[in-house]
């Protein structure tokens, strides 16, 4: 009867374990998913601000100023 219980307590240790392990696993592929998601909306945001820009500027709607008020 006490290598029944002892073997007992050693399953529950090892599904203790084995739970937390799978936690840890999902918690890392949620941030690789968070990061497969934003990584690319944020570089084609990116390009399409910087395409916008050059087009605005080419159509002389907004020209930064490049004013040297350093003195």
């Amino acid at each position: 009867a006490a290598i029944l219980a002892a073997t007992n307590v050693n399953c529950r240790l090892t599904y203790v374990f084995v739970m937390e392990l799978l936690t840890i696993i999902q918690t890392s592929f949620g941030l690789f998913r968070i990061a497969v998601v934003v990584i690319p909306f944020l570089y084609v945001g990116t390009l399409i601000s910087k395409n916008f820009a050059a087009l605005l500027e080419e159509h002389d709607i907004f020209v930064p100023e490049d004013d040297d008020d350093d003195d």
